[in-house]
Parts: C-alpha cells; structure tokens; sequence
C-alpha cells in the first residue's frame, strides 16, 4: 500500500531529477561553489536538483571540496540534495502530504543556515581556507605520483556516476534515472519493508504511548523527541527517500512534525556517511559539520512544528490520505510516461544503430 501510493511521487521525481542532471555536468557545479552567498545559493540549487542518494551527495561533496570548492558551499550542497531535492519532495507531497514536503524544505534551508554561520564563526574565511590547502596538498602530490587515488568516497553501495562521459536527449535521460534508482533501490526496499514490518509488528498505539512519555518530561519533553527522532534515523540506518515510507508510519504512530522532520533530516548523521566525511575532510570540519547539523536539525524541527505542526491530528488524518481515484489515474499517467521514455530511447538508439 505503501508503495502504491508513492508510486507517481517516485517516478515523477526521479525522471524530473535525470532531467536536470543531464543538463548540468559536474564541472559546471564545481566552478561556482565558491565561498559566499552566490556560492551557497548555487550549491543548494544543485542539490535540489541533482541525485537524492545521501552516499552518492557525501561522494560528490568529496569531489568538490578537492576540487577547490569552498567548505561551506560543499555543505549546503550536501544538505539540500538529500532533505531539499525535488525528487524527495514530490515523494513527501505523494506519501505524506503538503506539511511534510514544505517542512523538509524550509527546513533544510534553516540547517544550511547554522551550519555555514557557525563554520564561519568557528574557523573564520582564512583558517578554511587554510585547513583546505594543508588537506588537499598532500592527496595532490599522492595523485600527481600514484597516477590515480583509491575511491573510497562511495563506500555503502551507492554508485556515483556524475564522472561520466557528458550526453544528451531521451536516453541520456532515461541513462540517468535509472542510473539513481540502481543508487537507491537498496535504500527504497528497506524503507518499504522497515515501514511494512513496523507498520505489521509495532502497534502505533504502543508506540504513540511511548512517544508521549518522553514528551511529558517536564521541561525538556520536546527537546527529547527531537533527539529520539534523530536517533531512529542513526538506529534504522536508511537514508534518503527510503526514509519516507518510515516517515509515514511514524506519523501515523502520533509522533508529532517536528521530531518526524528530525528523522527525516537525521539521515546524513548514519554511521556510514560519517565514515565518509572523516575520509572526506579534516576532522575538525567534519566534527564540527557534524554538531551544527544535529543543532540545525533540532531547531528546523522545533520551528517546523511551531509554525505548521498543528499537532497530531492534522497529520494522520486528511493530510496524509490520497483519494484513490487520484492515486490511480496519477500512477497510470506516471507509468505512462515511464512507457514514453522507453520509446523514445529505443527509437534514438535505433537511428543510432543506422547511421553507425
């Protein structure tokens, strides 16, 4: 059921995302992620429209800071391609609803915020720069000898693919999109099937009880639900759209937008990715990433529910429940346009074939 009512947001959103891949190459994002607005404008605008794979951002995001791309850029990126990406938002509209797409976007905006602020704060323009230039120096004269250097950005399973040769038209297209459901698909399956036994095993009641208690906690109640929700993104170990699903099981279980957002933002915080930064950057910018992120999650969570939450009942009820006439004839129109793209890539390969 699960499945089926985020069948269009799925496919929608990954056709939409190949679109706007195809049109944009990799050197192009690099050379305009620079160090001030202008540059953290351009990277969370690529990362809105780029792939949503949490592990295929962290590979990128590794690329561009070796490449020059300056730190605080390379994390607003990092942050809009997994919690503010078109794909994933149109999922949230599909799934769970209006609150929860605009939640996850604004919300990201407000985490790109305190993490850039506070790298800023913290080391200053100079010393970035400086840890920047004493990082990349050495991995410079090992590749300069080595003649390569080892991929270990990609570690988790996720493919990262935006190296290579540039095409375009329908096939590079449909190339693309299914190139980011093979990233995913590991992340899709466990989300449906995290959601489906949660949803089968845990009674909501029980769980929504629980969530009460640690609610009730005088003074600090909130404050713990927001952690809890980032701690069940550590726990479950799903990142990106397969998030969702869970998401929707969640908030079926009562626990209120703000610590549902929180999870949702959580999935940059899995072991695994954290793994990958520490390979990725100097470790005093990837430990400080790490705490302004869970500080900007937790007040994009608070502000979130204070300005959209309306409490329990406005989630689990019309917001979140598709009228199955529109879900259907949206999944045929979806599926329909997945057939068209089939087409047109088989008749551009077949003119191909001919003129070869």
């Amino acid at each position: 059921m699960f499945f089926w009512d985020s069948l269009f947001g799925l496919i929608f959103g990954f056709l939409i995302s190949a679109i706007v891949q195809v049109m944009l190459t990799p050197a192009t994002m690099e050379r305009y992620l620079g160090p001030g607005l202008k540059g953290l404008l351009y990277a969370a605008g690529f990362g809105v429209i780029s792939s949503s794979c949490s592990y295929g951002a962290a590979a990128a995001a590794r690329g561009f800071y070796r490449s020059g791309a300056d730190i605080r850029a390379v994390c607003a990126f990092l942050v809009s391609s997994t919690n503010m990406n078109v794909a994933i938002l149109i999922l949230f509209w599909s799934l769970l609803g209006w609150r929860f797409a605009f939640a996850e976007f604004f919300g990201g905006v407000i985490i790109i915020a305190v993490v850039t602020l506070g790298l800023s704060l913290f080391f200053g323009n100079g010393q970035l720069a400086r840890l920047q230039h004493e990082y990349i120096l050495p991995l410079s004269v090992s590749k300069g000898q080595d003649g390569n250097e080892a991929q270990d950005a990609g570690e988790g399973g996720c493919e990262h693919h935006h190296g290579a040769p540039p095409e375009r038209g329908w096939s590079a297209v449909a190339g693309t999109a299914l190139g980011d459901v093979r990233m995913l698909r590991t992340e899709l399956i466990v989300g449906y099937l995290i959601a489906g036994f949660a949803a089968a095993l845990v009674p909501p009641g029980a769980l929504a009880a629980a969530l009460r208690e640690v609610g009730s906690v005088p003074f600090i109640g909130y404050v713990l639900l927001l952690i809890v929700g980032l701690l069940i993104a550590v726990a479950t170990f799903v990142c990106s759209m397969g998030n969702v699903p869970v998401a929707r099981y969640l908030a079926n279980a009562g626990i209120p937008l703000g610590a549902n957002t929180t999870f949702i933002y959580g999935d940059l915080l899995i072991l695994p990715l954290i793994a990958i930064y520490r390979k990725s950057f100097p470790d005093r910018i990837t430990w400080a990433f790490v705490g302004l992120f869970v500080a900007g999650a937790m007040l994009a969570g608070a502000i979130m529910e204070r300005l959209i939450g309306g409490g329990t009942a406005a989630m689990t009820a019309a917001s979140m429940t598709l009228n199955d006439r529109f879900t259907f004839v949206s999944n045929m129109v979806a599926l329909a346009a997945v057939a068209a793209l089939a087409l047109a890539t088989l008749v551009t390969r077949g003119r191909r074939a001919k003129t070869v």
